[in-house]
């Protein structure tokens, strides 16, 4: 492969495919930015995304499929993947299973044959851990060159001697041909994302297994996105390349800066994270306790934690005292005006307290809203 086609970076890391894949239902993620490397900068979209087809009662089949598109000098490259996935439902722990097919154009000696693929995932509160093995294969057409002596000799007769004699020409000659070798190795990545409502991290590590033929290599990359706003985050990563394209790729060290937009923000922490059932809160009380202190109170009768979030706790979680009726109190002081706050049961999702009145945040969900009226008036 030319130096041309190794000045390619990876943007997005976030629109990769193995991490976190399979516990979405449906997504649809798209990107622009540029990224830099040891080979120079260039500019890259991308557009990443997995469909629910249908489900086998605990099962789910998928539909995979990515496009990137890289402008580099004198030239456009792009790759396009599709595939098939097997997955079980979003829950606390689950696993995928499928294959993939990938198309580039401009790799004419090296064509990657369709993946196999297989990995897990399990969640621990906000971080989902990840790790997935797949298998590759590529058919490369290598050259091969040799070269030969040919030894001719021309009679002619030799009228000052009066006899016949000869004189040796040598000559090389150079000759060619072309192989298709099948090359197969295995590569398995490891990764952990956390997810906030408007900070999101991801830490993704891999190895490619030595086979015959194909050097072993490894890669390590972080990336962290900022949302801006519905469905606008802006990412920027750094990290170290080898398997992210192909095989036979240069390895390098990259930074990256640029924009997703994700229409569906379906979240795999958000399909994963059990949900908080209407019915486990049933009543939300708040009552003055003197010197601009409040105690806020929530019947929540089978829950084993509950906890609140506000803009009076700079929405950080703050967990409330169980009492022995049942309840669960927390005292904090409260100026007079309009709160937003959510509460969440058990570590399932942010909803808003049962009774308030609700209005939409700015990341497509609910809070309750809760007037605190001025004491001297």
């Amino acid at each position: 492969m030319t130096l041309q086609q190794c000045r390619f970076v990876t943007l997005l890391i976030l629109l990769a495919n193995m991490p976190a894949a399979g516990q979405t239902a449906s997504r649809l993620d798209a990107g622009a930015g540029t990224g830099g490397s040891a080979f120079g900068w260039q500019p890259r979209v991308g557009l990443n995304g997995e469909l629910q087809a249908g489900s086998l009662g605990l099962l789910r089949a998928l539909f995979t499929g990515a496009v990137d598109r890289i402008d580099a000098p004198a030239t456009l490259e792009y790759d396009v993947l599709g595939g098939v996935r097997l997955a079980s439902a979003p829950a606390v722990t689950g696993w995928w299973v499928g294959g993939e097919a990938v198309h580039r154009n401009g790799f004419k000696d090296a064509i990657e044959q369709p993946r196999v693929e297989t990995g897990g995932w399990h969640r621990i509160g906000n971080l989902v851990f990840t790790i997935a093995a797949v298998r590759r294969s590529a058919a490369v057409l290598a050259s091969s060159y040799s070269s030969r002596t040919i030894t001719t000799y021309n009679a002619y007769f030799d009228t000052t001697a009066g006899h016949w004699d000869s004189t040796r020409v040598e000559r090389t000659v150079g000759d060619s041909s072309r192989r298709s070798d099948m090359q197969r190795w295995a590569e398995t990545q490891a990764a952990v994302s956390w997810e906030g409502r408007r900070v999101s991290a991801g830490l993704v590590m891999g190895g490619r297994f030595a086979s015959r033929e194909v050097p072993p290599g490894a890669w390590a990359s972080a990336d962290l996105a900022v949302r801006l706003s519905v469905p606008l985050s802006l990412v920027i990563g750094a990290g170290s390349s080898t398997g992210g394209r192909f095989t036979l790729d240069a390895e390098h060290r990259f930074v990256t800066l640029g924009f997703r937009v994700s229409p569906h923000l379906t979240s795999s922490l958000v399909a994963a994270r059990p949900t908080t059932p209407v019915a486990a809160l049933s009543a939300f009380a708040i009552d003055a306790v003197g010197a601009g202190r409040y105690r806020l109170s929530i019947t929540a009768l089978r829950a084993r934690r509950v906890e609140i979030s506000g803009d009076f706790t700079a929405w950080k979680a703050a967990p409330l005292v169980r009492e022995l009726d049942g309840r669960w109190t927390l005292t904090l002081p409260l100026s007079a005006g309009t709160h937003r706050l959510n509460v969440r049961v058990d570590g399932g999702s942010w909803i808003a307290p049962p009774g308030l009145t609700t209005m939409s945040d700015d990341f497509a969900g609910e809070v309750g809203v809760l007037v605190i009226e001025d004491a001297r008036k």
